[in-house]
C-alpha cells in the first residue's frame, strides 16, 4: 500500500500561463489537470488548523497570489503616473539618467509619492550595482571619477529613498527586497538575511512589484516540490480499499511554507486530510519573481494505491 506524490506540466497549461506576463520562463515541478473534473469535496478549513482562508482562483497549474489583506493598489496623482511613464521612456531608450535626474527634480519640488522614491531607489541600486548607463551626471550622487567613492554613494541614495518609501508602504515587500540587494552589495550579510525575511511576511504584489519587472526584466517562476516524507495511508481509506488521486491546490508562502490547501479532486476526504500533511511537512522552494520569492498558489496531484 502506498501514497505517492507525483507532478508534471501540461503543454496547454504553460502556454496559458506563459500570456499572464510576455516572456515568463517555466521551470520546476507541477502537475497534469487534464483530466480533473473539478468536482472538489470538503471544506479547505479542515485541512489545516490556522489556514489563512484565502481563495484560489478557479484554475492553473500555478499562479501568483495577492494576499486578501494586502491593499489594492490606488491611483497615483497624474503627475505622478506621467513622471514614472517618462522614466520608464528613457530607460527603454537606453536614457535612464535622464529619467533619474527627472525624479530627483521632482523630489526638489515637492513630489515625493512613495512610487517615485522606490523606481528611484530601484535605479540607484542598479547604478551602484555597476550599472555603468545609470551613473548620474549631477545630482546628490553624481560620478566623481572614482568607482569606489560612486558605489558608496548610489547605494546610500538608494538606501535613503526605500527607507523613506517604505514609512509609506510598510506591507510593500519589493521595498524590503530591494533593500536587501542594497546590503547584499555592501556584502553585508546579515543585514540582507533581516530585509529578505521581514519582506516574506508581507505582500508580494501591486505595483511595487511592477517596478521590479518593469526595471530588471523578471520572469516568474513557479513553486518547486524539493521532496518530503510520503502520506500515511488512512486506515479508514484502507479498510474500503479506496484509491485514487487526490488534487489540491497548495498556497506557498514566500518564507517556502504550505499555509493552505483547497481540494480540487479526490475520491475520500480522510485521502486529502493524508496529502496534505505529507505536502505540508515537505521541502519547498517558493515561487518567484526574478529571484524575488512571492505569494503563489500550485496545483499538485498525490496519488493512493494499494499494493496487489
Amino acid at each position: 500500500m502506498m501514497g505517492q506524490f507525483f507532478g508534471k506540466t501540461s503543454t496547454n497549461e504553460l502556454l496559458l500561463a506563459g500570456l499572464f506576463l510576455l516572456g515568463f520562463l517555466f521551470v520546476g515541478c507541477a502537475p497534469d489537470t487534464s483530466q480533473l473534473n473539478q468536482a472538489g469535496d470538503g471544506s479547505q478549513d479542515e485541512l489545516f488548523s490556522g489556514a489563512l482562508h484565502e481563495t484560489a482562483p478557479a484554475d492553473g497549474v500555478w499562479r501568483v497570489h495577492r494576499i486578501s489583506w494586502c491593499e489594492d493598489e490606488s491611483v497615483a496623482p497624474q503627475a505622478v503616473e506621467d513622471l514614472l511613464a517618462l522614466c520608464s521612456e528613457y530607460f527603454r531608450e537606453g536614457s535612464g539618467t535622464d529619467g533619474m535626474l527627472e525624479l530627483e527634480y521632482a523630489l526638489e519640488e515637492g513630489q515625493r509619492h512613495p512610487l517615485l522614491l522606490l523606481t528611484l531607489g530601484q535605479l540607484y541600486l542598479i547604478a551602484g550595482q555597476g550599472e555603468p548607463d545609470l551613473l548620474p551626471p549631477e545630482g546628490p550622487a553624481a560620478d566623481v571619477g572614482d568607482w569606489s567613492l560612486n558605489k558608496k554613494r548610489l547605494l546610500a541614495r538608494s538606501e535613503s529613498l526605500l527607507r523613506e518609501a517604505a514609512r509609506s508602504r510598510p506591507d510593500d515587500a519589493a521595498i524590503d527586497y530591494l533593500l536587501a540587494d542594497v546590503a547584499r552589495s555592501r556584502e553585508d550579510w546579515q543585514a540582507a538575511n533581516q530585509w529578505m525575511f521581514e519582506g516574506t511576511q508581507k505582500c508580494t504584489s501591486g505595483r511595487g512589484f511592477s517596478a521590479l519587472v518593469l526595471y530588471q526584466q523578471l520572469n516568474r517562476y513557479p513553486g518547486t516540490y524539493l521532496g518530503g516524507p510520503g502520506p500515511d495511508y488512512p486506515q479508514s481509506a484502507l479498510k474500503k480499499q479506496i484509491t485514487g488521486n487526490v488534487v489540491l491546490d497548495l498556497l506557498i508562502s514566500p518564507a517556502a511554507e504550505v499555509r493552505q490547501a483547497v481540494v480540487v479532486e479526490s475520491p475520500d476526504w480522510a485521502l486529502s486530510k493524508a496529502a496534505a500533511a505529507s505536502l505540508r511537512e515537505g521541502t519547498w522552494e517558493a515561487a518567484r519573481i526574478g529571484k524575488y520569492p512571492v505569494w503563489s498558489w500550485l496545483r499538485v496531484t498525490t496519488s493512493f494505491t494499494l499494493d496487489k
